[in-house]
């Protein structure tokens, strides 16, 4: 059965290390769902957080074929169950006086903040989970988005546990 994975990728951050891993993805065919890097807290590794689509035999090849890249230092699979996860999002509405507070109404029920207010928009700033951004977006819809942008998933596990613990690094 084909869902969606979240994996948390521990990588050196030299130059080409996000080429090398994504060249990965189009010739072993998978696909992206989300995709986002950031520093970590180690000096010279970056954190990659990719969201698949796939069943588990194609995790356990992605898995395998990650760990294959000499850049590439730990691969953990992040479980919606267990793992804290979160996308943000910025959402620009048409917004005329009969639907002002119908838009903002919604909005807030998603516990969106506006950042900022044209002449006929509003941008809203939110967060949450994918499910609650995908929600966000469809109550919003009818009122006309202009524009949108979002991050893709971020995700850590949750309690003590961190993707980089049994690593030997500095």
């Amino acid at each position: 059965m084909v869902h969606k994975q979240i994996i948390g990728l521990f990588v050196r951050n030299y130059t080409g290390v996000l080429q090398r891993v994504t060249s990965l993805f189009t010739r072993r065919g998978f696909n992206i769902d989300s995709l986002t890097v950031s520093p970590t807290n180690k000096e010279g590794y970056s954190r990659i957080t990719v969201r698949i689509l796939g069943d588990d035999e194609q995790l356990s090849q992605f898995i395998n074929q990650m760990m294959k890249l000499n850049d590439v230092k730990k691969v953990e699979v992040l479980p919606e169950s267990s793992s804290v996860i979160s996308e943000l999002i910025f959402i620009k509405v048409k917004i005329n006086s009969g639907d002002r507070n119908k838009i903002l109404t919604a909005a807030s029920s998603y516990h969106a903040s506006v950042v900022d207010l044209g002449e006929t928009s509003a941008t809203f700033r939110a967060s949450g989970l994918p499910s609650e951004i995908d929600e966000l977006v469809s109550r919003l819809e009818p009122f006309g988005i202009m524009e949108l942008v979002r991050t893709g998933a971020i995700a850590l596990h949750s309690g003590d546990e961190c993707i980089a613990d049994d690593l030997d690094i500095d």
